[in-house]
C-alpha cells in the first residue's frame, strides 16, 4: 500500500510490506508527471523532461554525484528518455523507438547527458571525470566458447588497476572513446 505527503514540491511515498514488517519510504519531486528521485539535480531534471518524448537519442553516464567520477557503466545507457506507467511514474531509458518500455534510470546519479547523433554535451556535472584510463598492450590467453585459443591484446587500466581486457588494441581504444564521453 502506498501512502502519500507532501512537504512543498516534495513528494514522499512510503511502501509498507505488513506480511514481513518492511517500511520503505522514498522522496520524489514531481515535476510534469514524472517523479524523480529527491537528490536529483534540477539541471538534469530540465534536460530529461527536455528530451522526454522526443527523438533524441542519448547516452546517460551515472556515477558520483558529490565527486563527478564516472561508474563506468556500459549496458543500459543509451536511449529515448520516456515515462514508466503505474504509480510512480519515474523516467525510464527505452533502447529504441520500437520498444514498449525500458529500465528506470537512477535520475539521482546522472553526472553527464549527451546526445548520441551529435554528441553534443546536453548536461555535465562541474567535475566530471573517468579516472585515468590506460591501454597497455597484452598477450593474454582466453577461451572461446568453441574451445579455440585466441589472445586478450589489450587491458584498460583505470587508475593503476585493471578494469577490461580486449581482443584488439583498436577495440580497447573504441571502449575508452566511448567511456569518456
Amino acid at each position: 500500500m502506498w501512502l502519500y505527503y507532501y512537504y512543498g514540491d516534495i513528494t514522499t511515498k512510503t511502501l509498507e510490506n505488513e506480511s514481513e514488517g518492511i517500511v520503505t519510504e522514498v522522496k520524489y519531486k514531481e515535476i510534469n508527471g514524472t517523479s524523480y528521485k529527491k537528490g536529483t539535480s534540477d539541471d538534469v531534471i530540465s534536460v530529461l523532461e527536455d528530451v522526454r518524448g522526443s527523438n533524441v537519442r542519448v547516452r546517460i553516464f551515472i556515477g558520483d554525484t558529490k565527486t563527478g567520477k564516472s561508474w563506468l557503466e556500459e549496458h543500459d545507457i543509451e536511449g529515448y528518455v520516456g515515462r514508466s506507467t503505474g504509480t510512480i511514474k519515474i523516467p525510464i531509458l527505452i533502447h529504441n523507438i520500437r520498444s514498449h518500455g525500458g529500465g528506470g534510470i537512477l535520475d539521482h546519479c546522472i553526472i553527464r547527458i549527451i546526445e548520441m547523433k551529435t554528441h553534443r554535451v546536453l548536461y555535465s556535472h562541474s567535475k566530471f571525470h573517468t579516472g585515468e584510463l590506460t591501454i597497455k598492450e597484452c598477450k593474454i590467453p582466453r577461451e572461446e566458447v568453441d574451445g579455440k585459443m585466441t589472445f586478450y591484446r589489450a587491458e584498460v587500466y583505470v587508475d593503476g588497476g585493471i578494469h577490461a581486457r580486449f581482443t584488439t588494441m583498436k577495440k580497447a581504444q573504441r571502449w575508452v572513446k566511448k567511456i569518456s564521453g
